[in-house]
């Protein structure tokens, strides 16, 4: 009967840990997105600042920062604002994952002004001021920049805007063409623009794996640094159009396990596709990374309540997620932390 016991003891023991992530923690994931442009740029007027929003995610046990942040905005400062950023939230158990934005738009200035091939062209030779993630020279910019930000003592890289333009927002410059027509005998350009093709459909799907190249690639670079940093990623809430729409392929990024945390933005006030989005998100992941549903108190998509953050962060709890994402700092005003503190956060 004592043999019995105790291996009943040992199986509850270690059968709980089978249902979360290999990443390994059980606590649930609370975070913040916020940036860097919303702090002063005197440091101790900026310090101030910070430990005030520390203290105040604190309170209701945020553990994650999500950090807009770049290299050219830290480096105009005379004082460095993300390792005053890391020593704040460190000493508060908070972990700060600077973010870098592949697909967002960017300043003809600096490399990307010498390097106009970087940029996404239209079908008619329209020049779009965003980096072609097709581009392997435009990813390896990229690259650089994370590699610079390893060098500090973050907790994680976060991905966003890591997807094409929206709507197809493809490049058809020269090389890009060439480099498809190589693989497939066809230039995008000679195909019929719709789903009847299937060489449009290819390269709809080959953009997509140039997408999942730089994730994969971003991986490697974590991994080699031998630190223990995560690798998140912020996607459109459905992963079926988001591969065929922007090339963002996030589905195949969780199943391959080269991300460590998914953050769907799923930004609604109606608990039911909400509920929905979140479930489905969760089951794509199948416990292959931790999945931190977006939680908007304000966003172009909606504008949100206390009661329906806190009513979000419930669902979410239901359907299996491992934490939460709220959008963003500005927004998280006191009126929802105190409604979080006082229901959820407890």
């Amino acid at each position: 009967m004592k043999k019995t016991i105790f291996f009943v003891c040992i199986a509850l023991t270690i059968i709980p840990l089978t249902l979360f992530p290999q990443s390994g923690s059980t606590e649930e994931g609370r975070a913040v997105w916020i940036h860097a442009s919303i702090f002063d740029q005197e440091k101790n007027t900026a310090v101030i600042q910070i430990r005030e929003m520390m203290d105040n995610y604190t309170e209701i046990g945020i553990n994650n920062i999500f950090c807009f942040y770049c290299l050219k905005f830290q480096n105009q400062k005379e004082w460095n604002f993300l390792e005053v950023l890391l020593e704040e939230a460190h000493k508060r158990n908070i972990k700060v994952h600077p973010i870098f934005c592949p697909g967002q738009r960017v300043k003809l200035e600096g490399e990307i002004k010498e390097h106009p091939e970087w940029l996404i062209r239209g079908m008619n030779g329209e020049i779009y001021t965003y980096l072609n993630l097709a581009n392997p020279e435009a990813r390896e910019y990229i690259k650089r920049m994370v590699t610079e930000t390893l060098k500090y003592d973050i907790d994680g890289i976060h991905l966003d805007y890591i997807r094409f333009r929206i709507n197809q927002g493809f490049s058809y410059d020269k090389a890009t063409c060439e480099a498809f027509k190589e693989e497939y005998g066809y230039s995008p350009i000679e195909a019929h623009h719709d789903c009847g093709s299937m060489v449009w459909c290819e390269w709809i799907k080959w953009n997509a794996k140039q997408v999942t190249t730089l994730v994969r690639e971003i991986k490697e670079i974590i991994d080699k640094s031998g630190k223990d940093i995560v690798l998140g990623v912020d996607v459109f809430p459905d992963y079926e159009t988001a591969k065929v729409l922007i090339g963002q392929d996030w589905e195949l990024w969780a199943k391959e396990g080269i991300v460590d945390i998914i953050c769907p933005m799923q930004y609604t006030n109606d608990f039911d596709i909400f509920r929905k989005s979140v479930k489905k998100a969760v089951k794509a992941a199948n416990g292959k990374c931790l999945v931190y549903p977006g939680i908007a108190c304000h966003s172009s998509h909606n504008k949100n309540t206390p009661e329906g953050v806190a009513q979000e962060v419930i669902i979410a709890r239901e359907e299996g997620a491992d934490g939460v994402t709220f959008f963003s700092g500005t927004s998280l005003t006191e009126e929802f932390m105190d409604k979080l503190k006082a229901n959820v956060f407890k």
